[in-house]
């Protein structure tokens, strides 16, 4: 086992692999495995991040504890298994990006990739980030594939839903008939389902009869007038009455019972529907449907956001019905300004606040009043009102679209000097000849939101450059651990060492977040290995976190410095002490190495690669300079960096 090194470790699949028979797989034996198969596999099973290895022309799939869930129940048969009989629903995406990856030699990424997996014994809807990068041996060839990646597909299918339910919400606010209002929604609905159909029905208020008040279509016969109850089936009806979102995805599924149904369903041309009840506090009401003219599986979270939608349509059919039986009336209009959550104002041309609802004022940081007769700059960063006003200003020419809402973000800034980003929907507000005479917008914080965005796009591109500075600095490991001339179990030990340093300090910036690493932690967990009992390493000096750049650089350094005190220095021998302080001074991080009460040292007659990798190493990444005395009392060694490129926070 001493000799399988390479796959010390890993937690649950490095026993596995350590345990699986590979006889019989076209891998052979571990100790028969080429140097670049060990070498990532090392890294692999050492990773917190979700990886995976596919291996050779058949692709034979190893992986680590973190990406067991991906392949869920397929785990842990998937282990040693070709990538094909792995993912056969997932094959024809997959197998044309690893064919390029092989036959070009060019790593390939995915954002948010749709991949049609089953699991659960169903067919689902997924969506991924995943990297595969090429792995080659010394004479370029691509030997196989260093995957990592994650799934998002809560991420991708709350986007999609957000994005949905925001420009129905956009089309809502806009829409002044209930007409308009259930135009605009059917028809953003049917088209993000993509269906033939979708429509609205509504109970009458004396009988069960439902009554449908509009239909979209694309290229169906439209739906209207009144239907008795029970004439898409009793049993369907109930399912709606529960509140439960019906689900038929094929007339297959209908039994003998709803013959009449599947006879009407059929001279409809539908093949597939769903439909979500609209419940309210009278109960069952009514609901939008979706018809397909095909057989079409539904997915859970198709009958999530289609019950969403049909709430907020629900939602905005009373308001506007509403505003219809009090458009006249100025106190209906104040109660409305009032009591929306969400923020709105109105301005005059020259942007000085005419007036606000109670949401905007709280949003700001003062009462409603208090906002009216102040310019909307005293709430903007410098040059953020131009920016914003620039989004109107081409509509005052008197052109027909002045009076449409344009939708983008601002930077606010509240009374208290929080920093807020809103998304705001404004338009200028026209006198009856078309003259514009103001502004009004309806607005959102959407801080949070954008927040989240923008970090997982940082996450994405730092996740990349990452992966290839590792794999970088894991093959100039190699290349000198393990070169001609050296004694294999010395080197691979030396490399085994190396790589346990490397990936103690990811896993350390991984909790962090990749944000930096504190020095006293860094020195902790360089150092803990070869410690040993009382106390013969003693650490001390100020706060200071360091880059993620500086912190790998660093912990690479202290690693060779303690091997070369156990093998060499002062922790060859019993009495043999180590002291490691660092400090600040002005604008310089000054770290000390001092070994004492070890073997007498002197200077040795050639460098080795650890030594010159800490000089040449941290010279590089740290723009430090290095010494390293070879005094006779012990080892000491000085690093002197710059703060400014090292240190995050001090």
């Amino acid at each position: 086992m001493g000799e399988q090194a390479f796959m010390r470790g890993g937690g649950e699949m490095g026993a596995r692999i350590r345990a699986h028979d590979w006889s019989a797989s076209p891998l052979g034996p571990p100790l028969t495995w080429p140097v670049p198969l060990r070498m990532m596999l090392g890294l692999c099973l050492q990773s917190s991040f979700p990886t995976a290895l596919y291996w050779g022309p058949d692709h034979i799939l190893l992986y680590n504890d973190a990406w067991t869930i991906i392949p869920g129940e397929r785990h842990p048969a998937a282990l040693g298994r070709p990538a094909r009989l792995v993912w056969p629903d997932i094959w024809d995406v997959i197998a044309p990006q690893m064919r390029d990856v092989f036959q070009r030699g060019i790593g390939f990424s995915a954002i948010d990739q749709m991949l049609p997996m089953r699991r659960h014994g169903a067919l689902e809807q997924t969506y991924w980030d995943y990297s595969f990068t090429p792995i080659r041996d010394e004479s370029g060839a691509v030997l196989g594939i260093f995957n990592q990646g994650r799934e998002v597909t809560d991420r991708v299918l709350q986007s999609r839903r957000d994005r949905l339910l925001a420009e129905m919400d956009d089309r809502l606010r806009q829409a002044t008939t209930e007409e308009q209002a259930l135009d605009a929604a059917l028809a953003l609905i049917g088209t993000g389902f993509g269906v033939s159909r979708a429509g609205f029905a509504e109970l009458e208020d004396m009988s069960d009869a439902a009554i449908v008040r509009r239909c979209w279509t694309a290229g169906a016969v439209p739906l209207s007038g009144r239907f008795a109850p029970g004439a898409f089936g009793a049993g369907l009806s109930a399912t709606l009455r529960r509140g439960e979102v019906l689900r038929v995805e094929s007339l297959d599924d209908l039994g003998e019972t709803e013959a009449a149904a599947i006879q009407l369903m059929q001279d409809l041309d539908i093949a597939a529907l769903l439909a979500a009840p609209v419940i309210t506090d009278r109960g069952y009401a009514g609901s939008i449907f979706l018809h397909s003219p095909v057989p079409r599986r539904w997915f859970d979270h198709d009958a999530a956001l289609l019950q969403l939608a049909a709430g907020r349509l629900w939602r905005d059919l009373a308001r506007t019905r509403a505003q219809a039986r009090l458009r006249d009336s100025e106190q209906r209009h104040r109660l409305i300004f009032e009591q929306a959550t969400d923020i709105m104002f109105t301005a005059t041309l020259d942007r000085v606040i005419t007036a606000a609802n109670p949401a905007a004022g709280a949003a700001l940081g003062l009462p409603a009043a208090a906002l009216v007769g102040r310019p909307l700059s005293d709430f903007l960063p410098p040059g953020e009102g131009r920016r914003a006003w620039a989004k109107l200003r081409p509509r005052r020419g008197g052109r027909g679209d002045a009076g449409d809402p344009r939708h983008h973000d601002v930077r606010v800034i509240g009374a208290d000097g929080r920093a807020m980003r809103w998304a705001v929907s404004s338009t200028l507000t026209l006198s009856h000849d078309g003259t514009p005479i103001g502004l009004h917008a309806i607005a959102r914080d959407v801080t949070a939101e954008r927040a989240f965005e923008d970090r997982q796009t940082l996450l994405i591109h730092e996740l990349n450059h990452r992966v290839k500075n590792t794999l970088a600095l894991v093959q100039a490991l190699a290349r000198h651990s393990l070169k001609p001339g050296r004694e294999t179990g010395r080197a691979a030990t030396d490399f085994q060492g190396r790589l346990a340093a490397l990936a103690a300090a990811h896993d350390l910036l991984t909790r962090e977040q990749w944000e930096g690493a504190t020095l006293a932690e860094l020195v902790r967990r360089a150092t803990g290995p070869v410690a040993m009992e009382g106390h013969r390493i003693s650490a001390a000096g100020p706060h200071a976190e360091l880059t993620p750049k500086a912190a790998v650089a660093l912990v690479m350094a202290l690693h060779e410095l303690s091997t070369n005190a156990v093998k060499y220095g002062a922790l060859s021998v019993p009495g043999g002490r180590i002291g490691i302080g660092w400090r600040l001074e002005g604008d310089r991080l000054r770290f000390d190495w001092t070994e004492q009460g070890g073997p007498a040292v002197a200077p040795p007659a050639g460098r080795g690669f650890g030594i010159r990798m800490i000089e040449r190493a941290l010279a590089s990444d740290l723009a430090a300079q290095v010494r390293i005395d070879f005094a006779p009392a012990g080892l000491i060694c000085t690093i002197d960096a710059p703060v400014a490129l090292n240190l995050r926070m001090i």
